[in-house]
């Protein structure tokens, strides 16, 4: 079950991050009040995202110890 943890958190973390990345590149392209919003919205949804696969990450590794 530890490792479950540590695979699914490394997987949703590398995915939310891969999604971050794209989503700022398409956000250069933008104006500066609509850029706002979609940091806003990166920071609300994929940021989140991305803490909840670290705290499964951290999870993982609390129960291997």
């Amino acid at each position: 079950m530890d490792w479950a943890f540590i695979a699914a958190g490394g997987a949703l973390a590398a995915y939310q991050t891969w999604a971050i990345r794209v989503r700022w590149v398409a956000a250069r392209t933008l104006e500066p009040s609509e850029r706002r919003v979609m940091v806003g919205v990166l920071v609300a949804t994929r940021g989140l995202g991305l803490l909840l696969g670290l705290l499964l990450i951290g999870a993982g590794l609390a129960r291997l110890g």
